[in-house]
């Protein structure tokens, strides 16, 4: 239990601190930091001035309850009911996969393949949250971006991060391009996907095993979703037509390319740590 009665908000972050990194969270300190400020309802760095400040009880209590549930395994951004992607705030919260820094990569090699295309037409696979169909929309102001799930309770999460962001996101519901129009086979410029691709069975830290496992398991390989997407994104692709997808490790992305061996211009692009992410090709 945190002390309620703690004088400063200094001793609410210390006791935050142990408590986080004694139950094993690496960066107890920083988080610590976003849930005091969450607990008070300011942003992160207004609280560095405020650090001498009186602790009310209630926002001890608050933050008590915030350091229990992260220290359980929650995930941090469920607490915080959003987070940071590609420099825009995404709301999530329990049933939608948590979007990471890395799958910035996936938004840039996106908006890449489609730089030449006047007002290209792309559909974001299993898009989740909706971060990286939102990103790509703000980034292409004139293009036509599809978002489709599986996930009903994915797609309300999309539908509201569509709505605050302001842009123009058709969102529909379906395994893969179930929902999308048949109509609208052979017309997209590009096929973006961030796809479950972690092996079944494989033992992840408790907060992401608190996200869905639709979204994060695929397979004895981890791979039967994008060798879906190799298989049926063609169809959905025009002639000069482009693939990008998430992958989760260096053995991965090389098996993927290799599935994509018929296409053109097959490459792999490695995230801001230097690993293997993102495979590209076109048809």
């Amino acid at each position: 239990m945190l002390k309620a009665d703690a004088p400063t908000l200094s001793s609410l972050v210390r006791d935050a601190t142990e408590r986080l990194s004694g139950a094993g969270v690496a960066s107890g300190r920083w988080e610590a930091e976003r849930l005091v400020a969450h607990a008070l309802g300011v942003e992160w760095g207004d609280i560095w001035v405020r650090l001498r400040e009186g602790a009310g009880k209630e926002t001890a209590q608050r933050l008590d309850g915030f350091v229990e549930r992260r220290a359980a395994g929650e995930p941090l951004a469920y607490i915080l009911c959003s987070t940071i992607f590609y420099g825009r705030e995404i709301a999530v919260g329990p049933g939608v996969l948590v979007p990471r820094p890395e799958t910035e990569t996936l938004v840039e090699a996106a908006l890449e393949l489609v730089a030449d295309i006047a007002d290209p037409r792309i559909v974001d696979v299993g898009c989740g949250s909706g971060a990286i169909a939102i990103a790509i929309a703000f980034e292409r102001s004139g293009a036509e971006v599809w978002g489709t799930d599986i996930s009903e309770r994915a797609l309300e999460w999309a539908e509201l991060n569509v709505r605050s962001a302001g842009v123009d996101v058709r969102l529909v519901g379906g395994d893969l391009f179930d929902g999308v129009p048949a109509s609208m086979k052979g017309s997209f410029d590009l096929v973006v996907s961030n796809p479950p691709y972690i092996a079944d069975g494989f033992d992840l830290p408790p907060d992401v095993s608190a996200e869905p496992a639709q979204a994060l398991f695929a397979g004895s390989n981890g791979a039967d979703v994008l060798l879906r997407l190799v298989d049926h994104g063609v169809e959905w692709l025009n002639g000069s037509g482009a693939l990008a997808l998430e992958v989760g490790t260096p053995d991965q992305a090389l098996f993927v390319a290799g599935a994509l061996a018929s296409w053109s211009e097959v490459s792999v692009r490695d995230d801001r740590a230097g690993r293997p992410r993102v495979v590209t090709a076109r048809r």
